[in-house]
């Protein structure tokens, strides 16, 4: 019992810190996510429970390639694998999946908003959007018919799905002029030698060359990235900065985690 007050101290207490941190500087710094990884692997191996630390094995595994592609931030990543292995259950439910799931809801609903009516203020443009408003209804019809699929043969209930309209209908608003967005709030041309590592790069807007330099697969510049591209003489490059900060929803999801569990997966 004693064990489960310390594991959830010590989440708030981490998560609690990456919120601060991703606030004033946009970064969640190792000094915070290492010793939450240590900690979940020291009192999982005091218990002689290791799934936990498979599992932050796993989300780590997960998130390293949503963050090389550019989807996710690498403070961030580290932050879900700690809170894993600290973590791995709480009252019999995979704890980590509740966090990211909140976090996710919190952080579509409130960026999804804000932006939308950023955006909307400077003028949309909706041709420039014209992909991705298709795309977005596209999917909205796949997820309407599968929550009604679901609700039809009592899989999940009216409750359940009024917990996901609202979250999803902001996302897909998001998704729909998500190109948009990007070009004007986080679209920046910067000098090769204010370049950092850890940029994403504005794939989409690149030139054909800029684009064999770095492949399909990785948006997230290295060291080995900017060698490449200072043999090839670039000397600007288009990159998305100022992108919006995740820690105050992870926090956010750890908190309705822990206060209503089973909420996600209780079929209401």
């Amino acid at each position: 019992m004693e064990l489960i007050f310390l594991r959830i101290a010590a989440t708030l207490i981490a998560t609690a810190i990456a919120t601060y941190t991703d606030i004033k500087t946009g970064y969640i710094y190792d000094k915070i996510t290492y010793p939450l990884i240590a900690f979940g692997i020291i009192i999982n191996l005091i218990e002689g429970e290791f799934t936990g630390i498979l599992l932050g094995g796993a989300i780590f595994a997960i998130g390293y390639v949503l963050y090389i592609t550019g989807k996710f931030g690498g403070g961030d990543v580290k932050l879900f694998a700690g809170i894993t292995m600290t973590m791995p259950f709480y009252m019999q439910e995979f704890f980590a999946v509740n966090v990211i799931i909140f976090s996710a809801l919190t952080a579509t609903v409130f960026y999804g908003a804000f932006y939308t009516i950023k955006y909307a203020r400077k003028g949309i443009d909706l041709e420039y959007n014209k992909d991705g408003i298709i795309n977005a209804i596209f999917a909205g019809v796949i997820i309407a018919a599968y929550f009604i699929l679901l609700n039809s043969y009592r899989i999940i209930g009216e409750g359940y799905i009024s917990i996901f309209a609202l979250p999803v209908g902001f996302a897909l608003v998001f998704m729909a002029l998500e190109k948009g967005i990007r070009k004007e709030f986080f679209l920046k041309k910067i000098k090769l030698k204010e370049m950092e590592e850890d940029e994403i790069i504005a794939y989409d807007m690149m030139q054909e060359k800029e684009r064999k330099i770095f492949g399909e697969f990785k948006k997230v510049i290295e060291k080995k990235s900017i060698e490449k591209i200072t043999k090839a003489g670039i000397k600007e490059l288009l990159v998305y900065r100022n992108l919006p900060r995740f820690g105050p929803f992870i926090f956010a999801g750890t908190i309705i985690a822990l206060l209503f569990p089973g909420l996600i997966f209780a079929g209401v």
